[in-house]
């Protein structure tokens, strides 16, 4: 399959802190075409699914501007230049919800959009996790921190009030390792 594709050029369409915009021509030789195609670039992020040492998920509610609406979601964020995903998760986790991990575990690594997408996923769950932290929030960020035992979690995602992709394919590996 891969071998019907070249490269051809790429363009830089769109850059600012967050995010770069290339258009990637390739070539497509089984019908001996060729296009651009928009490609997002944005650093790689971490989602943690943590859990308390009374056996509950810590989620947070924010609003999200992409879909202007408030999302309740795992923590997580970008991975800083130069940043091991672990670290960041443990950054991540403390910075928006006080939490600090007894255990940290690798769960997998999601594409969030490989069509256009350049970025992974890297996700984690921490389990006897304690409030010794300190929230540190960034500019922008409006955070409220939950907490819900796993039954109340699957059925909140059952009903569609947690719609988060990522958090979603996170939770899919979390059960597939506890399994």
């Amino acid at each position: 399959m891969h071998r019907f594709w070249k490269s051809l050029h790429s363009k830089l369409r769109y850059q600012d802190h967050v995010l770069s915009v290339e258009h990637k021509t390739y070539s497509f030789s089984k019908i001996n075409r060729e296009m651009p195609f928009t490609v997002v670039n944005t650093s790689d992020w971490v989602v943690v699914i943590p859990e308390t040492i009374e056996k509950k998920f810590v989620l947070v509610k924010q609003f999200r501007v992409g879909t202007t609406s408030v999302t309740l979601e795992f923590p997580g964020g970008a991975v800083s230049a130069g940043e091991e995903p672990k670290t960041a998760a443990v950054r991540e986790l403390e910075e928006e919800t006080g939490l600090i991990p007894g255990k940290l575990n690798y769960l997998g690594i999601i594409n969030p959009n490989p069509a256009f997408m350049s970025n992974r996923c890297f996700a984690y769950s921490a389990t006897g996790c304690r409030y010794d932290g300190n929230m540190n929030l960034d500019m922008f960020e409006d955070i409220e921190v939950e907490e819900y035992r796993q039954s109340q979690f699957d059925e909140m995602v059952k009903a569609g009030k947690i719609t988060h992709s990522i958090v979603l394919a996170a939770y899919s590996l979390h059960l597939l390792n506890s399994a």
